[in-house]
């Protein structure tokens, strides 16, 4: 079956390859933010972060073939109890009434008859209407939600699937029980679960307070954590009892000394991103002052330390892994010497001196 993807316009790229990597499917196109593709199951389209709704694909045409299209397009088969109309234009920019509705506009070169008018939502919804056995309109909350986006010359008309209403803001780290500075945000954490592709479980070598261990445990992934300090594994476990998560393994263990497979892999290592990271030297923890006096140095001590982690995550790693690097970092010198593929990556730029580079190793 086909189906359109209304994605967030925050980051295209990552939007596009969460719903083709959570799917494992191939995208036919993308026009404007609507991701056109093929599925026999989208069931584990619910988790996704940066996609607003999911539509069934109805048929595309253009302004001067509209209306017969509409006639001969049998609308029975996917109506349900009641529906409604609605239009769109993806430039952000609809044709609007008086009344301030949004209308599509067929004063154009394009426009078969020569009446010059505008067609309303509520003039589609009439014709949908005169075909259907007991049609009955709801407004607020129809059943059956048909849309027309059109992108140029071009109309596509859907239904609404699912609309998909993820409640990230109260899971941003400072709502947290246990907060870091540097944590993920909760749409991007979950983005980088489904950029890899997990089922199951997932692992985060370097789980912090656990914001991507949260994410996972609500999709029913069971997550599992790793993380140097007790004091973290603690932040963790109060935050994920905090989110009623239960199926999940804390592990108070240097992620370098991690022996045990996994299938799916997802973190975002210390860098920086303030002014410090602590590494382990030895017996001892040592700060790290990326951004002090020594940067040559302490930069050097830091790839140092992904080098060791890419070798450990090269032993483990069963299927895929999602990484995330400062950009100051040579991490595809690094990826190159330990002989791990870079399937994809992303950039998302944080501040003046950090952008995340978003990696999907295999």
């Amino acid at each position: 079956m086909k189906y359109a993807f209304l994605l967030s316009k925050e980051d295209l790229k990552l939007a596009k390859h969460e719903v083709l990597s959570l799917l494992n499917t191939k995208s036919l196109k993308l026009i404007d933010n609507l991701l056109f593709l093929e599925s026999n199951n989208i069931k584990s389209a619910n988790r996704l972060a940066y996609t607003k709704k999911v539509y069934q694909l109805l048929f595309e045409t253009d302004k001067k073939n509209l209306i017969n299209k509409i006639k001969d397009f049998n609308w029975q088969n996917i109506y349900k109890k009641d529906f409604c109309v609605k239009i769109h234009k993806l430039d952000n920019t609809p044709t609007r009434d008086k009344q301030g509705r949004e209308t599509l506009n067929l004063q154009s070169k394009f426009m078969a008859s020569s009446n010059g008018t505008n067609i309303k939502e509520k003039d589609l919804a009439s014709k949908i209407w005169k075909t259907l056995t007991k049609p009955k309109v709801n407004l607020k909350n129809p059943k059956t939600s048909i849309e027309f986006f059109i992108i140029d010359n071009k109309i596509y008309s859907v239904k609404l699937v699912k609309e998909l209403k993820q409640n990230f803001l109260a899971r941003k780290p400072h709502k947290r029980p246990e907060l870091h500075p540097t944590g993920l945000h909760p749409k991007l954490a979950r983005a980088l679960i489904n950029l890899a592709g997990a089922e199951k479980e997932i692992m985060d070598p370097f789980c912090g307070v656990g914001g991507i261990l949260i994410e996972a445990g609500l999709m029913d992934i069971k997550p599992i954590g790793y993380d140097l300090y007790k004091i973290m594994i603690d932040k963790a476990k109060t935050n994920l009892k905090h989110f009623k998560i239960k199926n999940y393994k804390l592990i108070n263990e240097d992620a370098l000394k991690i022996k045990k497979k996994y299938n799916y892999i997802v973190t975002d290592p210390p860098y920086g991103m303030n002014t410090s990271i602590w590494i382990r030297k030895g017996n001892k923890n040592e700060k790290l002052p990326i951004n002090q006096t020594n940067k040559k140095q302490n930069l050097k001590q830091l790839e140092d330390f992904y080098l060791k982690f890419l070798k450990v995550l090269k032993k483990i790693l069963k299927k895929k892994a999602v990484v995330i690097f400062p950009h100051y970092v040579n991490y595809k010198k690094l990826i190159r010497k330990v002989n791990l593929k870079i399937e994809k990556e992303f950039e998302q730029y944080i501040h003046g001196s950090l952008t995340r580079k978003i990696i999907i190793l295999s």
